[in-house]
């Protein structure tokens, strides 16, 4: 009984020393720590750096140096860098890529990654990565993944900025021209429940995996004493919002809610 006891209150205070940890850190490595950054190497040359797309993202950057040690000097000699930030998502990350960086094993990667969100820049420590086997990246196929995003990605968001405006027209045709590209979410005392109307819906929407690649299509929000509107940039981002939401999000029509309410 008293080792369990003794358990017990280590257990506690391990918690309580963490929860300090956290509270003396500064904001910015308190706000980072939650984001997960993921590095894979290509053979012969490529680097890749992603970490998956969130509503308290703006824009993804990236501070990047790889060096090799050697007997002259006591650290790594860093010969290679890569700054960049994108605000561009690919398959639901922020993606960002270097095809001509050469890595190889022995080397060693230093990086630190920033996050803009509500127009201020948040950066992690720098953090070290050893390059071992386990790091690099072979697909079971020889086509290369990262030249494949260059050469065809143009290509793709033309096919797909297409069959979107066809399919805004088929929409169009049925549902009439008075259809808007406003949904809301009911709740009642909403001025008072909800303190960020935009980050409450962008956080509504990314519970549901499907419709992460959305978030980011939200154009405006507001607070109503009875729930919380939002605009999707357009009728199509709507429905789909409409129909991948459906048994997850108590999301509604408001053209219909309007329709209702008269």
């Amino acid at each position: 009984m008293r080792s369990l006891v003794h358990f017990i209150l280590s257990l506690a205070l391990m918690r309580l020393g963490w929860a300090q940890e956290d509270v003396h850190l500064p904001e910015y490595l308190v706000f980072t720590k939650q984001f997960a950054v993921h590095v894979q190497v290509r053979e012969p040359s490529g680097i890749m750096v992603w970490t998956r797309d969130s509503p308290l993202i703006e824009t993804f950057g990236l501070e990047l140096y790889v060096g090799r040690g050697n007997h002259s000097t006591r650290g790594p000699i860093w010969d290679r860098q890569l700054l960049v930030n994108t605000s561009v998502l690919v398959d639901g990350k922020f993606f960002i890529h270097d095809d001509g960086m050469v890595v190889e094993e022995g080397d060693t990667i230093r990086y630190r990654f920033m996050v803009t969100h509500k127009k201020t820049l948040f950066h992690s420590n720098f953090r070290r990565i050893l390059v071992t086997d386990h790091l690099f990246y072979r697909p079971k196929n020889n086509y290369c993944f990262s030249q494949c995003l260059v050469g065809d990605q143009h290509v793709a968001h033309e096919e797909v900025t297409h069959l979107k405006l066809l399919l805004e027209q088929k929409i169009l045709q049925c549902v009439g021209t008075q259809a808007s590209e406003h949904l809301f979410f009911p709740l009642e005392n909403a001025s008072k429940l909800v303190a960020d109307a935009e980050l409450y819906v962008k956080s509504r929407l990314f519970q549901v995996e499907a419709l992460r690649p959305l978030v980011n299509s939200v154009v405006t929000t507001y607070l109503a004493h009875n729930g919380v509107g939002f605009r999707m940039y357009t009728l199509l981002d709507k429905f789909k919002v409409l129909e991948l939401g459906q048994g997850y999000l108590d999301v509604i029509d408001f053209d219909s809610f309007l329709e209702e309410s008269n």
